[in-house]
């Protein structure tokens, strides 16, 4: 029996994942309980210098996944949501070390990393270009109940065409790859009808257009993402 080969990009969001979930267990080893560890720092001074010691390894190895998330081509929202909560990290590592509220924007900002890594990961569609037919293969497992032409619609085309496309290989339009990536981010709140329905119901921070009026537009993509991500958010229990 054969064994399917790892996404490289996938392979790394994973690693990169790992790295940052040892940095989270390694603040929380060295406060221990968080409210325990806030009390025993303002109560015996001499644990300070130890704990800031191991605070600052902790704000250093941080800073030092720069390199692997620029390599990994998050877009910008990702990229400066990291960057910004890698920053705070810094500023409240190199704070005063009298500031217990550091404590908790440290613990936060690594956390901020953190889901980004875990939402690209939840996003991730195998690979740069991956094949039409494996598209349309995830779009419909994620969509159960939804009709095929429902599902064309989304995809901008006739159902014929759309099985088509199910059964050859070939080269995704650029609008079937956006869609499975909205589909893939939201599948995760929202049932299918509510996935399904997200596309036709008109958006605020889309200036009241619906989604499905804007999957031409290769300028909407980004902010069609962030809507995407701020929706599954917004409802995820």
């Amino acid at each position: 029996m054969g064994t399917s080969v790892q996404d490289p990009k996938e392979q790394q969001l994973q690693e990169l994942d790992e790295e940052v979930e040892a940095l989270k267990r390694k603040l929380e080893e060295a406060t221990g309980s968080f409210g325990d560890a806030l009390d025993e720092v303002s109560r015996r001074t001499e644990v300070d210098g130890s704990l800031q010691r191991r605070l600052l390894e902790i704000g250093r190895r941080l800073k030092e996944l720069q390199p692997t998330i620029e390599a990994l081509n998050f877009d910008v929202e990702q990229t400066a949501e990291m960057y910004s909560a890698i920053l705070d990290v810094d500023r409240a590592v190199h704070g005063e070390e009298s500031d217990l509220d550091r404590f908790e924007e440290i613990l936060l900002g690594v956390e901020r990393v953190r889901q980004v890594v875990r939402d690209a990961l939840d996003e991730f569609i195998g690979g740069r270009r991956p094949d039409r037919r494996e598209l349309v293969q995830r779009i419909t497992d994620h969509l159960p109940g939804i009709s095929q032409q429902e599902l064309a619609e989304l995809a901008g085309v006739t159902p014929r065409t759309l099985r088509r496309w199910a059964t050859s290989g070939g080269s995704p339009s650029d609008r079937l790859l956006l869609v499975a990536k909205l589909v893939q981010i939201l599948h995760h709140a929202w049932s299918p009808k509510g996935v399904h329905a997200w596309f036709g119901r008109p958006r605020p921070r889309l200036e009241g257009r619906r989604p499905l009026e804007l999957l031409d537009d290769p300028g909407a993509e980004r902010v069609l993402l962030a809507e995407a991500r701020g929706s599954r958010n917004q409802y995820a229990t």
